[in-house]
């Protein structure tokens, strides 16, 4: 069964205005810019996360001793 895909207003927007770009150098400079933009938007909430004490360098310095890696599951055959 094919599952469709629906795309917000957002999405459909910056579709929209993508139609005219056909250059690689401007995919590359736009890829750019979204880095960018999301770059920025993290920092902000990073900042909120130290502002609110959510955050803090012990915190941090814990996340260092952690070991995150996804557990493997054994396949039996």
């Amino acid at each position: 069964m094919e599952q469709r895909t629906r795309i917000n207003k957002a999405q459909y927007e910056v579709l929209n205005m993508l139609s005219c770009i056909d250059r690689e150098e401007d995919v590359s400079a736009l890829k750019s810019l979204i880095v960018d933009f999301l770059n920025s938007r993290m920092q902000k909430e990073i900042d909120k996360l130290w502002a609110n004490g959510t955050l803090t360098e012990q915190k941090v310095a814990a996340w260092s001793h952690e070991h995150m890696r996804t557990p493997y599951r054994h396949v039996s055959q």
